[in-house]
């Protein structure tokens, strides 16, 4: 069951499940046997309906494919095979609900990373972890759920970013990280894979951050990046220090921890990067990562001279 799905998706799976196994006992939508599947299109498109009152339609899709799920795991036919009843349902919540407005996280740049720097205090255990992580999630192209945890209680040896996974070339004077990341988004059967990460330039050098974070850290056992007190760091104890930090710099806009994998995608675009070399840093398995790239509107409007030249 679920084999090869993200643990946040079977999470989602299971809701999703649950609530149509809900709505079928309470609408009488059940089989000869009382059981809800297998389900017949009309349920699944009053279930569609039902759920559009709470949820938008992408979500609807996935809710959906949690009940093919269902049906495939119990040995029944996929219930949304051939559905052109239900197909157009969905396609009417969604002109129904019309687009939400777009709110795109900005990029970490560079430059976002030196107000980082100038904002911490680097006498502090917790200020020196965080600029570790910043640099790493950036150098490294990191997802956010490759370098957090969700919390101490969750975390899992097999799965999250821990300190035995970085290494350096050579203990004295390295030139290069070597990060082991055991499972990611493209990655759902867990196969892991190495990503090597050179020197920047000071104070922008993942190498030196993590190398002076883990001599404070230690090499006890656990989560790579931990506070002061034990706790690991969290997705969201890294998206509050980051808008609080560029909030009082004066900026504005929408950053979380995922921000400085567009950042690093849009900082190696800008430099001139090739694309492949772009897709292979952030471990895209397609052109995918071509969304992750903001284009500053100056950039496009100087693209019109370069048509003439």
């Amino acid at each position: 069951m679920y084999q090869g799905l993200a643990s946040s998706t079977r999470r989602t799976y299971s809701c999703a499940q649950e609530k149509f196994v809900n709505f079928c006992i309470m609408t009488g939508h059940l089989s000869p046997y009382g059981s809800p599947c297998p389900a017949s299109e009309w349920t699944l498109c009053l279930f569609a309906t039902f759920l559009a009152d709470s949820l938008r339609h992408s979500s609807i899709k996935v809710y959906l494919s949690a009940v093919r799920s269902l049906h495939v795991d119990q040995g029944f036919p996929d219930p949304l095979e051939n559905c052109l009843r239900l197909q157009r349902v969905v396609r009417g919540i969604k002109r129904s609900q019309g687009a939400l407005p777009s709110r795109p996280r900005l990029p970490v740049s560079s430059n976002i990373l030196r107000i980082i720097y100038s904002a911490i205090d680097l006498k502090s255990f917790d200020d020196v972890m965080f600029w570790a992580a910043c640099l790493l999630a950036y150098f490294g192209f990191l997802r956010s759920a490759e370098f957090t945890v969700p919390s101490l209680s969750a975390f899992n040896p097999s799965v999250h970013l821990s300190v035995s996974d970085v290494s350096v070339d050579v203990p004295l004077n390295p030139s290069c990280l070597q990060v082991f990341i055991k499972a990611s988004k493209t990655d759902p059967f867990r196969k892991g894979c190495n990503i090597l990460i050179g020197l920047g330039s000071p104070p922008l050098c993942a190498v030196q951050a993590v190398v002076s974070y883990l001599a404070r850290r230690g090499q006890r056992p656990g989560p790579l990046f931990l506070l002061e007190n034990g706790l690991p760091l969290t997705r969201s104890l890294v998206t509050d220090r980051l808008r609080a930090i560029v909030l009082s710099a004066g900026l504005s806009g929408d950053f979380s921890s995922h921000s400085f994998r567009i950042g690093a995608a849009t900082s190696a675009a800008k430099a001139g990067v090739p694309d492949h070399l772009i897709q292979v840093l952030g471990r895209w398995k397609s052109d995918a990562y071509k969304q992750y790239i903001r284009t500053p509107p100056d950039v496009i409007i100087r693209a019109a001279k370069s048509l003439v030249e």
